[in-house]
């Protein structure tokens, strides 16, 4: 396998984990990229002074490859080894998205969401969904089931949609 076939799988297989594994993890968003930064900043003087050392494959692998792979595994044990299930059920809204341009312009609901009490403000992937709208049309509760990995990560295992009517429709 040449250095471009592994860059190839390795990138297709850390975007796969991201997708799957760390969008499922519960992270305030600013200290998840701040910790990436940091971690790509120590590294990158690590490699300045012979600590690690990269070997044959390089620089770019190293940090386009080896590092977010690294990230990915330890979420990846996190999200396997998580238990104590616990549900937790909170109102919400939609996202009102606006698209168009000058002559044609649409408004309509998302399926990112607003919690009441503003829970998991800055952990955005623990509030958006890649699915159809129509799991949450005439919806207005959700009821999450999360586990705590290894690495006391909360984990959003499972969601459901349902309809309460003591939710108020103001938020909706």
């Amino acid at each position: 396998m040449t250095k471009i076939d592994k860059c190839i799988v390795f990138s297709i297989l850390n975007f796969i984990l991201l997708v799957t594994v760390i969008f499922e993890t519960v992270l305030n968003f600013y200290w998840f990229v701040a910790a990436i930064i940091l971690l790509y900043i120590i590294s990158h003087i690590l490699i300045k002074k012979n600590i690690i050392k990269v070997g044959i494959l390089g620089r770019n692998y190293f940090f386009g490859v080896t590092i977010p792979m690294i990230i990915n595994a330890f979420f990846l044990i996190n999200y396997l080894t998580g238990m104590n299930p616990t549900k937790e059920t909170y109102c919400y809204t939609n996202m009102i998205a606006e698209v168009g341009g000058r002559n044609s312009h649409e408004r309509g609901k998302t399926t990112y969401i607003y919690l009441s009490d503003n829970a998991y403000e800055y952990s955005y992937m623990t509030r958006s969904f890649f699915i159809d709208y129509k799991r949450m049309l005439f919806k207005n509760q959700i009821i999450y089931t999360f586990e705590r990995g290894i690495f006391g990560l909360k984990i959003r295992k499972d969601y459901q949609f349902i309809y309460n009517e003591n939710c108020s429709d103001e938020e909706n």
